[in-house]
């Protein structure tokens, strides 16, 4: 065959005085097409397609039409895939798949299981079944049924239509007329048939894939299993004829054209666990994520009690909500910088400072160092206070930032650029948010630590710390012990509270 070829190309468009080597090949096939099993299909002098070949497709045609309606229904395909998979497992990985709905799921929170925790060893436990020779054998059913409708959504009624121009698609009742036409016209219809005749294999489980639709269809056949077969049968003995191969040939004028088969091959499995994986890392997600907000209400109320927590006028979690509803950014770290300010003032500026007060001035520290890292940690979480003050003024409408967020806003439903534009306004914003935050709260950890070095040299005899702590208690109502205590105890909750708001909830 190599030779043929590099002959049929190197002399396909010469002139010479006798026939080309291409013609002569065409000559051949025309005669090989005549001595075929099935040389009806073709008038060899007229180099036309006889109407019997018309009529076979009408015949297949006429025979595969409730598949095709069948298979035209989206639901019936998710239902195809879910029980083509389901077909093949065994009943442990059906337990875990029915133990990771979410029906069961809520179930299971409800008892009050570690839901997290388990439906990530399910998770695991369900991929690591997943690697089974049951699942080659979902797949391999699955490529069938791929196979079939390939072959079904064959455009039958084109190749129809060239033999008679009346055919009206699934039209089963009007009496066609049949008439011969020039093979040419069929070259694209020829060419595709042969690519779709994969499915005329040998030893492949239909039965199974024909439980699978009357299954699907609600427990009654599509179409019957041994009229299938039959089928099957004469399609193999067409494919094994080359008669198509050859009439395609003819039709396209190419003597050496080549067709090859299209064979599907999807992962079903794969597909499937992907899109389970995807589901299940969702509720994980989900559940953290309500748990989370759960924990920050709760250590909100701990903190701040009825406290009112927004104190800045631009930079709210309510109007980075109103950015969201625009289909833009909203602000990642309102609710964090809102309780940053207010704890800064409510607290750091009042108990806290006045603690310090008589803590670092008063006090006779043994170790000087300890007492600079304690100040300068404070004033570090003090001066943001300013940071976060310029950050929300400059979403004012004086502000740097304000007005050309309002203008990109105002535009941005004619001008879909400026939804980049407004990225780059809010992310900068975000990051500075980020940044204070940042700065914040390892000197409040800092603060917190030296509280309790000083909560625990309270109670030590000698003292190691301060040396002066009678003196210190003199001069204040509520015991240093005790105040230090409710400082410390309300800090250690406001540092949680910030960590948890800042950082993402992990999958």
């Amino acid at each position: 065959m190599p030779d043929v070829i590099d002959k049929v190309m190197s002399l396909l468009n010469r002139d010479g005085e006798g026939e080309s080597e291409k013609d002569v090949l065409l000559k051949q096939i025309a005669k090989e097409v005549s001595q075929n099993k099935y040389a009806k299909f073709y008038r060899v002098r007229q180099q036309e397609a006889d109407a019997s070949l018309g009529q076979l497709f009408y015949n297949l045609y006429k025979f595969i039409y409730p598949l095709q309606v069948f298979f035209r229904d989206p639901a019936k395909e998710a239902r195809i895939r879910q029980i083509a998979l389901e077909a093949f497992l065994d009943r442990k990985t059906m337990d875990l798949i029915k133990k990771m709905s979410r029906d069961a799921v809520n179930e299971r929170i409800k008892s009050g299981e570690d839901i997290v925790k388990t439906l990530q060893e399910d998770l695991a436990a369900l991929t690591a079944g997943f690697d089974s020779p049951r699942i080659a054998a979902a797949d391999k059913c699955y490529n069938l049924i791929a196979s079939m409708k390939q072959f079904v959504f064959f455009d039958f009624s084109s190749a129809i239509r060239k033999f008679d121009p009346e055919f009206k698609e699934g039209d089963f009742l009007t009496q066609l007329k049949f008439v011969p036409v020039d093979v040419s016209v069929l070259a694209s219809d020829l060419s595709v048939f042969m690519s779709v005749l994969s499915l005329a294999g040998k030893d492949d489980d239909w039965k199974t894939v024909f439980e699978i639709l009357k299954y699907c269809k609600g427990g009654t056949d599509v179409i019957p299993l041994a009229q299938w077969n039959n089928v099957l049968i004469s399609l193999a003995d067409l494919k094994h004829s080359r008669i198509f191969e050859l009439l395609g040939r003819l039709a396209t004028g190419n003597p050496v054209l080549e067709i090859k088969p299209s064979v599907p091959h999807e992962a079903l499995s794969a597909t499937w666990l992907e899109r389970k994986t995807s589901e299940i890392r969702e509720m994980i997600n989900s559940i953290n994520e309500v748990q989370r907000q759960a924990q920050i209400n709760s250590l909100e109320q701990a903190v701040f009690g009825p406290l009112t927590v927004v104190r800045l006028n631009f930079y709210t979690p309510e109007r980075g909500k109103a950015l969201q509803e625009r289909g833009v950014e909203g602000y990642d770290y309102a609710m964090a910088l809102n309780h940053l300010i207010a704890y800064i003032q409510e607290f750091l500026s009042k108990e806290i400072q006045e603690l310090c007060d008589i803590l670092l001035v008063r006090g006779q520290w043994t170790n000087n160092a300890a007492s600079r890292t304690m100040s300068d940690a404070f004033h570090t979480v003090v001066d943001v206070t300013a940071k976060i003050t310029e950050l929300d003024e400059s979403l004012s409408e004086e502000g740097s930032n304000g007005p050309r967020l309002k203008g990109a806003l105002l535009r941005i439903d004619r001008d879909k650029t400026q939804n980049r534009y407004i990225h780059s306004i809010i992310s900068g914003i975000n990051e500075e948010a980020e940044d204070i935050i940042n700065t914040a709260v390892p000197a409040l950890i800092v603060v917190a630590k030296h509280f309790k070095m000083l909560l625990d040299d309270c109670d030590k005899k000698p003292f190691e710390l301060i040396m002066n702590w009678k003196e210190l208690n003199s001069v204040t109502k509520v015991p240093m012990a005790q105040r230090i205590g409710a400082v410390y105890k309300k800090l250690t909750l406001f540092i949680q509270l910030m960590t948890m708001e800042k950082d993402p909830v992990e999958e």
